[in-house]
């Protein structure tokens, strides 16, 4: 009898805990400044689902912050409270937007006097940020990086500096090469004027996405926005090379070198365009301006003595035609005569081209050959053991 009266006596108790919980905003907005976020949880989870607060914008944008609050709080013991809670929360603020778009605030701040939105998005984009960023650095896990940053942005859509480090950092990272592409559209649509962000697209399309047209056209824009840059100039002779438009190539270094008198590069890449195109003596007329400009430039220089090394070696290869008859013996003497100025001719420009670079393989090999061609043995001892202390022997 006393254990029936114990349950009797207890049943008011358990059914009294286990009462509904009313709908309160205040309650529930109190709860969120205090960080119990349970309780917040629970109490706005109530409210909007009430037909009272169904339609009230200021109802669901506390619930848009109290779902934000629970996914970037530090605080391990509410992170059970929900297992994702961002889609929630956006799915909130989306909802408080649609009641009252036009609202410039929802909440006020520890001072009683109204938060504007801005505000509030400006301090939920950092926490997200700060997730993002401790994915980044301290887990290095760049998907979950990734995917906090593209949730700041949700708060903070125009902001160029999130845009631009989503773009160079965050995604090239989580390998989503296209969305890098997208952020750093946007960031340049937006007024950003980081060449960095050209850059970055320019490598995307052309190395990952594999879209050359992409590229080629972004390397214009690069070169309209920063005309003074002498980088994306190469970037779009590079497309041209790549696409085998070697006229358009030509085309877009000779206004490049027209625009830059002192510019050595451009003039050697025209060197190298018109050399492709098989106009060598126009190559080099290129490839002698960029040597004016600087005299130790060693690209042209070993481009100059391999357009004069091919004579002798055109030579040698019609002496290695011939045959034994007595023809072919006078014509390979004559020719002789001929290789070997040719090869006085060339020496030089090889010569030259060791004083800059003095390790280089290829100048090191023809040097070997012209000497031992021209019989100068001590040259020909001097490569053999300058060839073998480089390990290329």
């Amino acid at each position: 009898m006393k254990k029936i009266l114990f349950l009797i006596f207890i049943i008011p108790f358990v059914v009294a805990a286990q009462k509904p919980i009313k709908p309160s905003m205040p309650k529930a907005e109190k709860a969120l400044r205090e960080g119990k976020f349970d309780e917040a949880k629970a109490i706005i989870d109530a409210t909007v689902e009430s037909e009272k607060y169904a339609s009230n914008a200021k109802a669901w944008y506390l619930k848009g912050l109290i779902y934000a609050g629970i996914d970037t709080t530090t605080n391990t013991a509410y992170k059970s409270l929900i297992a994702d809670p961002f889609p929630d929360a956006k799915a909130a603020f989306e909802k408080a937007y649609s009641l009252d778009k036009d609202k410039g605030s929802y909440v006020n701040g520890p001072n009683g006097f109204p938060m504007l939105t801005d505000q509030v998005n400006a301090y939920m984009a950092q926490k997200y940020f700060e997730k993002g960023l401790n994915a980044y650095q301290e887990d290095k896990d760049y998907a979950e990086a990734l995917k906090q940053v593209e949730r700041t942005l949700y708060f903070v859509p125009q902001d160029t500096s999130i845009l631009l480090n989503a773009g160079l950092f965050f995604a090239p990272s989580a390998d989503e090469h296209q969305k890098s592409v997208d952020f750093l559209q946007k960031y340049i649509d937006l007024g950003g004027t980081s060449s960095d962000a050209y850059v970055m697209i320019f490598s995307a399309y052309r190395d990952h996405i594999k879209d050359n047209e992409k590229a080629l056209e972004i390397a214009k824009s690069a070169i309209k926005a920063f005309p003074g840059n002498p980088e994306f100039p190469k970037y779009e002779l590079d497309m041209y090379i790549r696409m085998n438009k070697l006229p358009q190539a030509k085309e877009a270094m000779e206004r490049q070198a027209a625009k830059a008198p002192n510019d050595k590069e451009t003039r050697y890449f025209l060197g190298v365009i018109n050399q492709q195109m098989g106009s060598n003596d126009e190559a080099r007329k290129w490839y002698e301006e960029a040597i004016k400009l600087d005299p130790k430039y060693f690209e042209p220089r070993i481009a100059v003595a391999e357009l004069v090394y091919l004579e002798a070696k055109k030579i040698k290869a019609e002496m290695n035609q011939l045959g034994i008859t007595a023809d072919d013996k006078k014509k390979r003497f004559e020719l002789d005569k001929v290789l070997v100025e040719s090869l006085k001719k060339a020496l030089p420009y090889w010569e030259t081209c060791e004083k800059i670079s003095p390790d280089d393989e290829k100048v090191l090999d023809n040097l070997y050959s012209i000497y031992s061609d021209l019989d100068m043995q001590s040259q020909v001892s001097r490569i053999e053991k300058r060839m073998k202390a480089l390990g290329l022997y």
